[in-house]
């Protein structure tokens, strides 16, 4: 005996709306490249478009299909916007690969940036030196922190000694 099983949902979403959200597709798209560059837009558009149909009981007829749309996007937009420049000062780990190195990882090896990292980090300084080691400018860290180019340098300067030290 072959059971299938079956999935229901408890929307009740005419197919008249989903043919409405569709036809709206070349002028998300459009849209889309006001918000994000080129490689984001297919996915800023994919994310409209489910948000709308998830949330298509909050469609109101008198203030126009596209105006909702184009509101939900710009929220959409902006959201991830304020995601990603909260995630931007968090240090990523990488792990380094046999590939990337002449010397292949191992656990002491970790273990010791780990500790090295943590200095930095507890740091006063910590997060310029951090920021130095991503490739950001002094200029551009100077600018974030409202000081001067000079001040960040200093900074940099302060942090790497205390890590020497620490080492």
């Amino acid at each position: 005996m072959n059971k299938t099983k079956t999935t229901t949902t408890n929307t009740n979403r005419p197919a008249e709306f989903d043919a409405r959200v569709m036809a709206y597709l070349p002028g998300l798209r459009r849209l889309a490249a006001k918000y994000v560059p080129r490689p984001y837009r297919d996915d800023l558009v994919t994310d409209t478009i489910m948000y709308a149909l998830d949330r298509w009981q909050n469609y109101r007829e008198d203030g126009g299909m596209w105006n909702w749309l184009s509101w939900n996007m710009r929220g959409i937009a902006t959201n991830a916007a304020k995601k990603a420049a909260s995630q931007k000062n968090r240090a990523i780990f990488v792990p380094l690969t046999h590939h990337d190195s002449a010397v292949a990882p191992s656990q002491e090896g970790y273990v010791q940036l780990s500790e090295a990292l943590r200095l930095v980090s507890a740091h006063r300084h910590g997060s310029v030196l951090l920021r130095r080691a991503m490739g950001d400018g002094l200029k551009e860290i100077a600018v974030d922190r409202g000081t001067s180019v000079e001040w960040v340098r200093q900074m940099e300067v302060a942090a790497r000694a205390e890590l020497r030290a620490a080492a």
